[in-house]
This record gives structure tokens, C-alpha cells and sequence, in this order.
């Protein structure tokens, strides 16, 4: 008859338990590390974000400002809120709360997270005294600083007269 033979291997490559609990003991010290790192760093992008999100609603406001201003056949300035009416009838207002500004328009409503301080009109000549503007200062706080923001609108000849008028 047949004869079983068994053979018995003298070894087995493997771990032992020692050399297993080293190197879990090597990763959950990485592991611990590289979330404190990613910690660090995801607060840091947050302060990034909100810095820069002062910024570009502050350069949003000047350039929308500054936009209006320019294409707008006339403005107008009550106690916290500024008015453009255009050339073909369009309207747009700039209405100010505590802590941040309004851009109503016909097609959207944008939001500046500007706090306003304090706003002024004033009506200024050029040095020749040959031009009239409107002139408005906004004093603003952006980033816990407190600036100012001038803005001037060219009064054409016409409007004064109508001015004169009524």
C-alpha cells in the first residue's frame, strides 16, 4: 500500500508579535504628526480665505463704485443709501447697514462684508474751477483698519443748470 509521508516546514516567514506591535506603534506616531500638521494648516487656509475675502469685497465695492459712477447718467445720495439712475432708465442703489453694504441691481443683489463708518457728500471744483463734481467720502472698516474711500462723479454743465432751475 501507499504510504503518507508528511513533511513539517521548520519555519514560517512571518512577523512576531513585537516586531507587529513596533511598527503599529512607528505609524500611529506618523499618523499623529501628519493631523496635527493637517490641522495646523487647514487653520491656516481659513485665516487665508477670510483675509482674502475682505479683500476682494473691498476691491469688488471700488470697482463697482467706481463702475456706476462712470456709466450712470446721475446719482444720488440719501442718509445710507446711494442711487444711479442710468441712461435708459436702469436703477441701481448702494444701501449701507452696520456691517456690510448692499448693490442692488435689476438682474442681482451683491454683498460687501465692508463695515461703513461714516459717509459725505460734498460738491468740489478742479483746480481751473472749470469742472464740477460730486464728490463721496466713505470712511470704512476693512480688516479692523479704518480707511477712507473717495469717489467723484463729473457734473456736466446741463445738470447744474436744471439744478439752478428748480
Amino acid at each position: 500500500m501507499f504510504k503518507i509521508i508528511r513533511s513539517c516546514p521548520k519555519s514560517i516567514p512571518a512577523f512576531s508579535i513585537i516586531e507587529a506591535v513596533v511598527g503599529m506603534a512607528i505609524t500611529a506616531i506618523i499618523m499623529g504628526i501628519l493631523f496635527v500638521i493637517f490641522s495646523i494648516v487647514t487653520g491656516r487656509m481659513l485665516d487665508f480665505k477670510n483675509q482674502n475675502q475682505l479683500v476682494n469685497d473691498l476691491n469688488r465695492l471700488t470697482y463697482s463704485l467706481n463702475k456706476d459712477i462712470f456709466e450712470k447718467e446721475k446719482m444720488t445720495v440719501s442718509e445710507n443709501e446711494i442711487y444711479f439712475n442710468g441712461y435708459a432708465g436702469e436703477k441701481i442703489s448702494y444701501q449701507f447697514t452696520d456691517d456690510y453694504i448692499l448693490r442692488n441691481s435689476e438682474t442681482f443683489v451683491d454683498t460687501f462684508r465692508i463695515k461703513l463708518n461714516s459717509m459725505r457728500m460734498d460738491t468740489v471744483k478742479s483746480k481751473s474751477e472749470q469742472f464740477v463734481f460730486q464728490k463721496i467720502k466713505l470712511n470704512i472698516e476693512s480688516n479692523e483698519k479704518e480707511m477712507d474711500l473717495r469717489f467723484y462723479k463729473r457734473v456736466y454743465p446741463n445738470e447744474l443748470l436744471l439744478s439752478i432751475k428748480k
